[in-house]
């Protein structure tokens, strides 16, 4: 009688080996292969985007959305009514637009460019782990009335302290809320583990917030000028930090978390040096972290692969690495995203103040 030979022990755990070593080689290349995919996806998205923005160009003599001039308005708003912020506080930084345009729910660039994109999923990244969106609904068409109809309903306990400074949308855009001021609630259901049944607009792909009212005469290159990119938990970007890294909290200006400790500021020819006081949590996080020597914390902080799909003023779109970037802001090889420190690097800081306080990090 013959005996039945099967695989020893040794046999099936060679074999086993084998299969894992070689399961730990191929996974990496899904992994990328999928994020490829994504990559594709976000970069046809952003170049629809641009492509638009070209469409409203056309429409509107060749002049990009604009910011909120009426008197009345903003003397409404410079009085601070129902509470929150002042309106220092308001303004936005790197610019000189009026601070009530904030107000406007029609003057956010998904709603002006809503007739031209007809798709609203455009504005996602489908890699996207920070986002922003539709939050402060505001009923139209007369939004100003509605808000001064309800005048002291809608300060720092639904504007998160921002008040009539937050960034409101009209309805139609927060799903289930309608009208921020009469609900007593935001539409928050961009944020991780909200239920997406609420049908909450969000946003993951920012537009260029110097381009507002800029005219494309005054364009020196539209093909270098970048009009909407990966922009992480901001609507409209102005930095180069949050363009290159979109999905790292406090990714302002060319410093990781410059808000953190901020920069020198120049009053009357004398420089000030910040001491690291402001917002000392996200800065002792940043620190603990050490991202800026960690090359898996940095490549985890991009959107694609290392970098970030950008469009451009001329409607073409383009991924670029997340150094690349910066390197290009700084040396004005891309347009419209400024720089609004007085510096860009470690050593910048160190000439006008010396050294930082202990866990400020830098991009650079």
């Amino acid at each position: 009688m013959r005996r039945r030979r099967g695989f020893t022990l040794i046999e099936l755990l060679v074999v086993i080996a084998i299969i894992g070593i070689l399961a730990a080689m191929v996974f990496p290349v899904f992994a990328r292969a999928r994020e490829s995919a994504r990559k594709a996806v976000c970069l046809s998205n952003v170049k629809n985007i641009a492509l638009a923005i070209q469409m409203y160009l056309a429409d509107n003599n060749d002049t990009l959305p604009p910011t909120e001039h009426r008197e009345e308005v903003i003397d409404w708003v410079s009085a601070k009514p129902g509470g929150g912020r002042t309106p220092s506080d308001c303004e936005v930084m790197g610019t000189t637009l009026p601070f009530a345009w904030r107000a406007n729910p029609y003057l956010r660039w998904p709603v002006v460019l809503d007739e031209y994109i007809k798709n609203r999923d455009v504005w996602r990244c489908p890699s996207a782990k920070l986002s922003s969106g539709a939050t402060f609904i505001v009923m139209g068409p007369d939004w100003l009335a509605n808000l001064r109809a309800n005048e002291g309903q809608w300060g720092d306990a639904v504007g998160e302290g921002f008040g009539i400074c937050a960034f409101s949308w009209p309805t139609g855009w927060g799903g289930v809320v309608t009208d921020s001021c009469t609900q007593q609630q935001l539409a928050m259901a961009w944020f991780s583990g909200a239920n997406p049944q609420q049908k909450v607009f969000s946003q993951s792909v920012s537009t260029n917030l110097q381009g507002i009212e800029l005219k494309l005469t005054a364009v020196q290159d539209a093909a270098r000028y970048v009009i909407c990119s990966d922009g992480g938990g901001l609507t409209m970007m102005g930095s180069p930090g949050p363009v290159a890294y979109p999905d790292l909290c406090c990714a302002e200006c060319a410093g990781i978390n410059w808000s953190s400790w901020g920069w020198p500021t120049v009053d009357n020819g004398v420089t000030i040096c910040p001491n690291g006081d402001w917002c000392p949590e996200c800065w002792a996080v940043r620190a603990n972290y050490e991202w800026s020597h960690s090359p898996q914390m940095k490549q985890a902080s991009t959107r694609h692969l290392g970098g970030s799909n950008l469009g451009y003023l001329d409607g073409h779109a383009s991924w670029l690495a997340a150094q690349r970037i910066l390197t290009m802001a700084y040396d004005h090889e891309l347009d419209g995203i400024a720089q609004w420190c007085t510096g860009a690097s470690l050593a910048d800081y160190q000439a006008a103040c010396g050294d930082p306080p202990a866990g400020a990090e830098f991009l650079f």
